[in-house]
């Protein structure tokens, strides 16, 4: 891609959609991209075959307990909820009953269902799980505040627990221990083969509510004997507004799909997989995936990337990427943050070329951004930026040197060079330091 078409590329005024995220994004998974353009692998996940996908596992039966005619349980007494429930079921009561049960009593929080029927210990019978809400503390509670209970605090907070009933011959037994959280809510998404053993596993989460957005720290739930064994998915609590994906035997992947504050920014959805690991007994995190960048700001910091790596060619090419890609989305000022995204990413060509020891390239790139940006414009302080870099780097050809001017002079006009690369809190914020690498790898 030639540097002559820089030129042309920086002097359209493209008027480009918005990239904000929406108050309430509507999360959807997208495809799983090549892992060139989506973003780092942990390790790639081994091969599964097709004939793993949406696994068929037998069918337990319904739990024998002798049928009967329970009056509802009591409901009211969260100390007293898990006892209540299992005479409930141990009286004959349908589990079929208990969702609208725990919605008339105010105790089923969020959209999922809060009851799951599988075979958590692979007896053939039914077990059934049960995720119960009650309303956070009071502000009269003497308990020490957290973060997740500020949090909850700002947007309707609820707080739980998450009871598994065992079939054990013609009754219910409680697994143990009781799973709660006094600060976040509990979330149910459901049973399947996650550890790929053939039978149910558990997928549950514990749900934070910001002022905007809601998190979920996620963990699989399995069961040797009557004892509910934990495992933790980390890190999941910093993924937005999440979205699962159990299509796969003995993995989990789960996408964070938006901020619901524009402050944010753009956001760039990021997906995780983990790997149960059987010699472990615990989930890897195996992978990590951001989606092809769809927002001019996302190609730049990839292209950031790529020059951390020293891979210079692909730097290269997404530097230009930012300036010649009308179908790049911006933020609040398309025209602007194009102008201000370019002039940035002609710098850093400036400086890839130094890196690379060709003046050739380097000095025709210098020429282009001068003579674009004249004084007074839109973007001139990115021209004012290679200046102070140029003039050290060719008086001596230290680029240690040469970054250092650029630095301080980048440190001496934030409002000019800085600000315009911040593009909301879901995005890194630059600092002087970040403008020139100061050294080849």
């Amino acid at each position: 891609m030639g540097l002559r078409r820089l030129v042309t590329a920086i002097l359209v005024a493209g008027s480009l959609s918005s990239c904000l995220p929406g108050a309430a994004p509507t999360p959807v998974l997208p495809p799983t991209p090549a892992a060139s353009e989506a973003g780092v692998i942990l390790a790639p996940p081994s091969p599964t075959p097709a004939s793993a996908e949406l696994p068929t596992l037998s069918s337990p039966a319904d739990c024998p307990v002798p049928s009967g005619s329970p009056m509802p349980p009591d409901l009211a007494d969260p100390a007293t909820t898990a006892q209540a429930i299992l005479g409930f079921l141990n009286a004959g009561g349908a589990t079929a009953a208990l969702p609208s049960l725990l919605r008339d009593a105010s105790r089923a929080g969020g959209a999922l269902d809060p009851t799951v029927l599988l075979d958590l210990n692979r007896d053939a019978w039914l077990d059934v799980a049960v995720a119960v809400t009650d309303p956070v503390l009071s502000q009269g509670s003497r308990r020490a505040p957290t973060a997740h209970l500020y949090l909850a605090a700002l947007q309707a907070g609820r707080r739980g627990s998450i009871f598994v009933f065992l079939c054990q011959g013609e009754s219910y037994i409680l697994g143990e221990p009781p799973l709660s959280d006094p600060d976040r809510a509990p979330v149910m998404h459901g049973a399947a083969d996650l550890t790929g053993d053939q039978a149910d596993d558990l997928l549950v989460a514990w749900q934070t509510c910001g002022a905007h957005t809601c998190f979920e720290d996620f963990s699989v739930l399995t069961a040797a004997g009557a004892r509910i064994m934990v495992h933790r998915l980390e890190p999941s609590a910093d993924l937005p507004y999440p979205e699962v994906n159990l299509r796969t035997i003995g993995r989990v992947s789960i996408t964070g799909t938006g901020i619901g504050s524009v402050g944010a920014g753009p956001f760039r959805r990021l997906t995780r997989t983990w790997t149960w690991d059987a010699s472990a007994q615990s989930f890897l995190l195996t992978s990590e995936l951001l989606e092809p960048p769809r927002c001019r700001i996302h190609v730049l910091l990839d292209a950031e990337a790529a020059s951390r790596r020293g891979e210079w060619t692909t730097a290269l090419d997404l530097y230009h990427r930012v300036a010649l890609d009308d179908a790049l989305l911006d933020w609040v000022d398309p025209a602007a943050e194009r102008t201000n995204l370019s002039g940035y990413s002609m710098f850093r060509v400036v400086v890839t070329y130094a890196q690379m020891g060709d003046q050739g390239d380097a000095q025709v790139a210098y020429g282009i951004l001068q003579n674009q940006y004249a004084p007074g414009s839109v973007g001139r302080a990115y021209a004012d930026l290679a200046r102070a870099f140029w003039e050290t780097w060719t008086a001596g050809g230290d680029l240690t040197q040469s970054c250092s001017a650029a630095r301080a002079f980048a440190a001496a006009h934030t409002t000019a060079v800085l600000d315009p690369l911040y593009f909301g809190y879901a995005n890194p914020a630059y600092a002087p330091v970040d403008v020139c690498p100061g050294d080849s790898p």
